[in-house]
C-alpha cells in the first residue's frame, strides 16, 4: 500500500502501475480501447449513484460520514485509473492533452466574457434578449428595454 508521503503521485506513475497490474494478470488482451471505455462508463455510473439522491452537495462534503468519503474516493479512483489506462492503450499523453485542453478552453472562454456571464447570468440574459429583439440593422426596439 502507498502511504502518504511515500512518493508523489503522477499520471506517469499511475500509468506504470496500471500497465504492470494488467500485465501481471495477463489482462492486456482484454484491454482494448472499446472495453476500457465501457468499463470507464460503468465506473462513472457507480460514481453517479453516490450523488443520485443527495440533491445539491456543498463543497468539501461537510455533512458526509467518513465511510461515504472513502467510498467516493474509491469510485473517483476507479474512474481515474480507467481513464489513465485508456489513454495509455490509445497512446495519448493524458497530462499533455489535458494541459492543451486547458489552454484551448482559455482561448474559447476568455476571462472577460466569463466574468460577464458569471454575475448570475444577468448580463447574458439581457444581452440575449437585446439580440433576440433587435431588427436586422442591430438596433433595439423600445419595447425590448
Amino acid at each position: 500500500m502507498v502511504k502518504e508521503g511515500d512518493q508523489s503521485v503522477t499520471l506517469d506513475l499511475l500509468k506504470q502501475k496500471m500497465a504492470e497490474f494488467s500485465k501481471e494478470r495477463e489482462w492486456d488482451k482484454f484491454h482494448s480501447p472499446r472495453n476500457l471505455l465501457l468499463a470507464l462508463v460503468g465506473e462513472v455510473g457507480e460514481l453517479s449513484e453516490i450523488f443520485q439522491w443527495k440533491g445539491e452537495v456543498p463543497k468539501g462534503l461537510p455533512d458526509w460520514k467518513e465511510e461515504e468519503r472513502v467510498h467516493l474516493g474509491e469510485e473517483l479512483s476507479d474512474v481515474l485509473l480507467y481513464l489513465v489506462r485508456l489513454s495509455d492503450v490509445c497512446g495519448i499523453d493524458l497530462g499533455r492533452a489535458a494541459l492543451r485542453k486547458v489552454e484551448l478552453n482559455a482561448l474559447k472562454y476568455p476571462v472577460s466574457l466569463s466574468k460577464l456571464a458569471s454575475s448570475k447570468n444577468q448580463e447574458v440574459i439581457i444581452t440575449k434578449t437585446l439580440v433576440d429583439n433587435s431588427d436586422t440593422t442591430g438596433t433595439v426596439g423600445a419595447e425590448s428595454c
